[in-house]
C-alpha cells in the first residue's frame, strides 16, 4: 500500500471505543499492515493542558471545544499527515465526529463547529460505535465504580440528578454521532458480545481494503 490511510471510531466514553481500537490494530498488524493510533486529548502539545481546564467547572464550552480542535489538528499535522504519507494506517480513538457530537450536544452551531474542523484530514472509513444509555453507563461504573461529575458531561448536570442527566446527555450524544455518520461512515452497535462487535468491523475494514 503506497498511501496509508485514515480510520475514525468515534463513541461517547464507554461506547467501548478504545477496546475495539486496539483488536482493529493488532488484526491490522497481523495482516502485516503498519498501524499507528492517534485520539482525543493525546496529543503532546494539548494533552496535559486539557487535562487542567476539564477540571474547571465553569469553563467554558465554545473554548473548550477550540481546545479539543487545537490537539486534533496538532495530531493532524504531526501524526496523521505524516503516517498516511509513509504509508501507515493511522486509527482515531476519537475523532472529528466525537467531538462534533460532543459540541451539537452542547448546541454550539452547527455550521460553526464544522468550519473550524474542516482543516482535519478526512477518514477513509468512518466507523461509530453506540450501545444503550443504560448500558454505557453500567460499563463507566463497572470501570471506576462511579460516575465521575468531573469528566461525566458535568457542565450539562449541574444542579440535577447526575445519573438520570448523563443518561440524557448519552442519548442526545448518541442521537447527533448516528446523524453525522450517516451516508459517510457505518454505526455499530456495542451491546452485542466483544467478539460479535469486533468481527463485523473487522469484516467492515477489510472489505474496504480489499476493493
Amino acid at each position: 500500500m503506497e498511501r496509508g490511510l485514515l480510520i475514525s471510531v468515534d463513541g461517547v466514553e464507554g461506547s467501548g471505543r478504545t477496546l475495539h481500537v486496539e483488536a482493529l490494530k493488532k488484526w491490522l498488524e497481523d495482516m502485516g499492515y503498519v498501524v499507528t493510533t492517534m485520539g482525543l486529548q493525546t496529543s503532546q502539545l494539548m494533552s496535559e493542558p486539557l487535562s487542567e481546564v476539564k477540571r474547571n467547572i465553569v469553563f467554558q464550552r465554545f473554548t473548550l471545544f477550540l481546545a479539543y480542535a487545537t490537539d486534533l489538528t496538532d495530531q493532524a499535522e504531526n501524526v496523521i499527515r505524516p503516517s498516511i504519507k509513509s504509508g501507515f494506517i493511522v486509527i482515531a480513538d476519537g475523532y472529528a465526529n466525537t467531538l462534533k457530537a460532543w459540541a451539537l450536544t452542547r448546541k454550539l452551531n452547527h455550521a460553526w463547529v464544522d468550519g473550524v474542523l474542516s482543516v482535519l484530514p478526512k477518514p477513509d472509513i468512518s466507523i461509530s460505535l453506540i450501545s444503550p444509555p443504560t448500558v454505557i453507563v453500567r460499563r463507566i461504573i463497572k470501570k471506576r465504580g462511579f460516575l465521575d461529575p468531573l469528566t461525566s458531561a458535568v457542565d450539562l448536570c449541574i444542579n440535577e440528578d447526575l445519573f438520570h442527566s448523563f443518561l440524557r446527555y448519552v442519548n442526545k450524544f448518541q442521537s447527533n454521532l448516528t446523524a453525522l455518520t450517516d451516508g459517510s461512515g457505518t454505526v455499530f452497535r456495542t451491546n452485542k458480545t466483544f467478539d460479535q462487535t469486533n468481527k463485523e468491523i473487522i469484516s467492515y475494514v477489510e472489505g474496504f481494503l480489499k476493493r
